[in-house]
């Protein structure tokens, strides 16, 4: 190993040893981009705890998600108090479709931390997953309670409604979503389809057009678009929105 590089990774490990560990990691840069680096750090003191954790950071950015388990794993058995670890690991464990571990991991991270919204959003998604969407509903409305312009989780308790057949509260958060980013296509496209199911065309409609203005090759709102043109019997801008998708082809979202 140069002197140099030598140099460099006795920088970073007299960084990492003075970091914020004990702040529960809130301050922590996730896109550092030279994992062999902190590799080096962790052979020099293998009880670096934080550069584990970047180190695992970095390669669930890479969608390594074995590793960055493995990392986040070392990180805690240094470290067994930080609920920001639990949580990307339990993110990490939810990306490889263990959901009983990731929710293990959740429900640690909640219980050091009540006040993570972002672990009630992913815990929420988990149960989604597993088809508990009571459950689902539930963490989604803590997440809200915690940040209230939180539109990914108006969107996904819209979704979660949705499949429990409570229409008139999915479309109520999916227009809370959009009200908080008006740029969350899903949101108009299920959107439509709630009004679709409820009969209101030209509500449905509008949103499809939204969603194309968003996403120019959504087939599926240029086909939904053209079943709702059909039912109010507008045949001629049905069948332009039929060809439409069969335009763009595959579908994009």
């Amino acid at each position: 190993m140069n002197k140099t590089k030598l140099v460099f990774i006795s920088m970073i490990t007299l960084f990492l040893s003075y970091d914020a560990f004990a702040q529960n990691n809130a301050n922590v840069n996730k896109r550092d981009p030279i994992i062999v680096e902190y590799s080096d750090a962790i052979e020099i003191n293998p009880n670096l705890g934080q550069a584990y954790y970047k180190k695992a950071s970095e390669n669930a950015d890479n969608k390594d998600y074995e590793r960055a388990i493995y990392d986040y794993t070392r990180a805690l058995e240094i470290n067994q108090n930080s609920a920001e670890i639990y949580n990307n690991r339990g993110v990490a464990f939810a990306k490889m479709k263990e959901y009983d571990k990731a929710m293990a991991d959740y429900d640690k991270a909640l219980s050091i931390d009540p006040s993570l919204a972002q672990t009630y959003y992913n815990r929420g998604v988990v149960y989604s997953k597993k088809g508990n969407y009571k459950k689902a509903i539930q963490d989604y409305t803590r997440a809200i309670d915690i940040v209230p312009d939180d539109a990914p989780s108006y969107y996904k308790r819209g979704r979660a409604y949705d499949k429990k057949g409570e229409r008139d509260e999915a479309i109520t958060d999916y227009s809370d979503s959009v009200s908080v980013n008006s740029r969350i296509s899903k949101a108009y496209y299920y959107r439509g389809l709630a009004y679709n199911e409820q009969g209101e065309n030209d509500k449905a409609i509008k949103d499809y057009s939204k969603v194309i203005d968003l996403v120019p090759k959504h087939q599926d709102a240029y086909m939904q678009r053209a079943f709702s043109y059909g039912k109010k019997g507008e045949y001629e801008k049905s069948w332009e929105d039929v060809k439409s998708a069969i335009e763009v082809g595959a579908v994009e979202r």
